[in-house]
């Protein structure tokens, strides 16, 4: 895969992660776990993050985004009060809505329009999970680790599942957006692919703030899986950090790019599967995001599309998103933990890369806990063997959106 081809999609992913959430305090705060308590089968917690309600007052107008468009971030509706607000003339905007539990909305909604049904619907993980769940495919005695911005422990979609929360040159003062949602994604109770798996959670930002710019430091991503691993040592063998979950992705002509390719190849050879948003680099396929419709079924395949950050250059036969190692997952229209309060859900149309890394985390742990020995490049090369395709037609066009990940033909696969 050309370098090139992938350097926008990995900036992108990456400014959005910035603007997430992450505070700007000067000074960045190390608080590291006492690895003896640990290894004892302790919960470790250094801190527990703040968080407040987010008032955001009446919405007048349609504001526009100058960094981003619709389809890139969505129309943000988070924690506004649009009772004045005529959302019958917007329907187009309404696609790419972001929405919270704390939103309050008109009287007047498009008959097609239901925020209640549509966050309900946003709950589940996608194509059949769910029946793994009810099978008890849970990710139960398996342990994810996520290294990501500042998390709200007292969330009840994963509160009891936290067995480590430490910070790594963390410069948030706050909980942030961005931890919360991947960590429902992975190992939320309703939410998450892996609502059983235990966490490890180190907050961390991947570089320094100088005055209002941002300085990307990778070695800080780096020293993050480095710690995993020293934390592996600590952990009985059946306790031990089989996969990690970081939303980022990482490039040669970043700083610190050589050290965080070698860290993810130490960890390979420990057999932990880092999964960010440039897989391609150390396993050589391409991790990407599906789309869905406001109100398709979660669990049906002909559901899914591109997904929406990337539909438009798929459909215009972008080699980075017409090849054979691409593995897609469930991405967009989805509801996920708030940082806002511990029982606060949002639900955004337009997701990220940033949620395949925790989608795919949470899939690899439902397969390790049917098979405890099972390799990330067994896992891999069964997830493209048994995935699925589809055809659909665009602008009277047809393509093959592929390759698909089937969690049921996967993990029966893996159980043989």
């Amino acid at each position: 895969m050309k370098k090139h081809i992938l350097k926008g999609i990995l900036i992108s992913f990456f400014c959005i992660f910035l603007l997430s959430g992450c505070s700007k305090e000067p000074h960045a705060v190390t608080q590291l776990a006492d690895l003896e308590m640990l290894g004892k089968g302790y919960p470790v917690i250094t801190n527990r993050e703040p968080y407040f309600k987010w008032d955001r007052g009446a919405l007048v107008e349609l504001s526009s985004d100058k960094l981003f468009d619709l389809k890139k971030v969505g129309w943000d509706l988070r924690s506004y009060d649009l009772s004045s607000f005529n959302l019958l003339n917007h329907p187009e905007e309404l696609k790419y809505v972001t929405f919270d539990t704390d939103t309050i909305w008109p009287n007047d909604l498009p008959s097609d329009f239901n925020p209640s049904a549509i966050m309900d619907l946003g709950l589940n993980p996608g194509l059949n999970i769910k029946s793994l769940h009810n099978k008890s495919i849970t990710g139960m005695g398996v342990n994810i680790a996520i290294i990501d911005q500042s998390l709200l422990l007292e969330h009840v979609e994963y509160k009891d599942n936290v067995m480590l929360y430490e910070k790594l040159n963390c410069f948030d003062n706050v909980a942030s957006m961005h931890g919360p949602d991947v960590t429902s994604i992975a190992v939320g109770q309703k939410i998450g692919v892996a609502p059983d798996a235990k966490l490890y959670y180190i907050a961390s930002t991947f570089g320094k703030y100088k005055k209002t710019d941002f300085e990307i430091d990778l070695t800080v991503m780096a020293d993050g899986i480095k710690r995993v691993l020293e934390i592996n040592k600590h952990l009985q063998d059946k306790d031990k950090i089989r996969v990690i979950s970081i939303s980022m992705g990482f490039q040669d002509n970043m700083k610190g790019y050589d050290e965080v390719y070698n860290a993810i190849e130490e960890a390979k050879k420990s057999n932990v599967f880092v999964v960010t948003t440039n897989t391609y680099n150390n396993y050589r396929f391409i991790l990407m995001g599906l789309g869905r419709e406001l109100t398709a079924d979660p669990d049906d395949l002909n559901s899914y599309t591109p997904g929406i950050f990337w539909a438009d250059k798929y459909f215009e036969d972008d080699p980075l998103f017409n090849n054979d190692r691409i593995l897609l997952v469930p991405m967009d229209s989805r509801t996920y933990a708030s940082f806002s309060g511990e029982k606060d859900y949002s639900f955004s149309s337009v997701g990220g890369s940033s949620w395949a890394c925790p989608w795919l985390a949470g899939m690899y742990a439902l397969c390790l806990q049917v098979n405890p020995e099972i390799t990330m490049d067994e896992f891999i090369h069964l997830a493209f063997e048994t995935g699925d395709s589809i055809t659909i037609e665009h602008n009277s066009k047809k393509y093959t959106l592929k390759t698909i990940i089937n969690p049921v033909k996967l993990v029966n696969a893996i159980e043989q």
